[in-house]
């Protein structure tokens, strides 16, 4: 039997919503196979009001939909209309909306960081960075979702020769290849217009809306080790976030 915290601050509605949080976006469940209310209520020992708050909540996050006749079914990372719906806490959730989704990255040539990224971030981007770029298509759908720039720090230049292409996320592999922690993951988001290049690729007309998540992954040394820049469509993503109110 899994058990809540009972020590914890958090009502145990929220105790169960983190819990079940963390399973879906590890995989835990198969898209047609979440728990029942009663079988959640006899897992964790818990009222099914305490079920029906939490998966209210992830209901909200859009993680899972709730249909009266069929039960309870995650949500693929493209659901909400039409829109990749990703949740933000962790950095395992920034794995999430991959589920549904694939990218085709390409080995770019070497370069400066672009002026308008590195003026934004927390440390100077100095000397020519491994440049890869992607694009995210949906896989229900096939629409490009994201247009995605990411540069690897120089000193990590053997490591970024070693990326496979097709493989898992470039951070996850950076931290395989070089032997490195990720510590701290920052987060640009600012709505900005699309530029010739960017709507071509993303099949949108030139000064469309996109939303651009610069993203910055920082190892234990505090090193800027990674950087990415993705330019999403303003009707194709959308962020949901969960806030734990302490008191």
């Amino acid at each position: 039997m899994a058990r809540l915290d009972p020590e914890s601050r958090k009502p145990r509605y929220q105790q169960l919503a983190d819990d079940l949080r963390a399973a879906i976006v590890r995989g835990d469940f198969p898209a047609d196979g979440f728990p029942t209310e009663h079988e959640l209520c006899a897992r964790y020992s818990v009222s099914r009001f305490t079920v029906r708050e939490a998966l209210r909540a992830l209901q909200s996050e859009g993680l899972i939909a709730r249909k009266r006749g069929s039960g309870t079914i995650i949500q693929p990372a493209t659901a909400r209309g039409g829109a990749l719906h990703q949740p933000l806490s962790n950095v395992g959730e920034l794995l999430q909306y991959a589920r549904d989704t694939r990218i085709d990255f390409t080995r770019m040539p070497d370069a400066a960081v672009p002026k308008k990224i590195a003026e934004q971030l927390p440390q100077p981007p100095e000397g020519r960075w491994t440049h890869f770029r992607g694009c995210r298509v949906s896989q229900s759908a096939g629409a490009p979702i994201a247009l995605t720039d990411a540069f690897i720090h120089p000193e990590l230049k053997q490591a970024a020769d070693q990326v496979d292409i097709t493989g898992a996320t470039i951070f996850r592999q950076l931290e395989q290849l070089a032997g490195l922690r990720i510590a701290t993951v920052t987060q640009d988001i600012q709505a900005v217009p699309a530029t010739a290049e960017i709507a071509h690729e993303l099949k949108i007309a030139r000064r469309s809306p996109c939303l651009r998540i610069l993203r910055c992954y920082i190892d234990s040394t505090g090193r800027l080790f990674e950087i990415s820049a993705s330019h999403h469509p303003g009707d194709r993503f959308a962020y949901a976030m969960h806030i734990d109110v302490d008191g």
